[in-house]
């Protein structure tokens, strides 16, 4: 059994927080709230949003026991592997995690991030990532 982390945050929170990059992006073409935040271990997406994609879950490798609000803990066995986030006219691959989230929103995890080579600026809410075609792309996050 593996563990992994990620801090439950509303909309408003993840705005004012000093340490996520937020935006509007799709994920296996539906429009989803996408958290970026390198203090998640893996990536997520809430049970209201997952309903809404289409394919089997797939089996993690061990099972996870995420840490959530309030100290509250979940466990989970399944993920949904290679679904699509769009950033702008690129497409990249993230296996994400089903787990009890508020909202319909993805959090985009160390998992994503370190393989795509990201740079995050969190003062300037900015996001540097290599694409799979190899050249750079920055996202800018939204603001209050």
């Amino acid at each position: 059994m593996a563990r992994s982390r990620f801090f439950q945050l509303t909309a408003e929170e993840a705005r004012a927080s000093p340490n996520v990059v937020m935006g509007s992006f799709l994920v296996n073409g539906i429009s989803a709230l996408v958290l970026i935040d390198s203090r998640a271990t893996r990536s997520f997406v809430s049970l209201a949003h997952r309903k809404r994609f289409v394919g089997a879950l797939g089996e993690l490798d061990c099972i996870l026991d995420i840490k959530i609000a309030y100290d509250r803990a979940v466990r989970v066995a399944r993920v949904h592997q290679r679904c699509t986030l769009q950033l702008f006219d690129e497409k990249f691959y993230v296996d994400i995690v089903p787990i009890p989230l508020r909202g319909n929103k993805v959090i985009v995890g160390m998992d994503w991030l370190s393989p795509n080579r990201a740079v995050i600026d969190y003062e300037q809410q900015l996001v540097r990532v290599r694409t799979p075609s190899g050249g750079g792309l920055v996202i800018q996050g939204e603001r209050l």
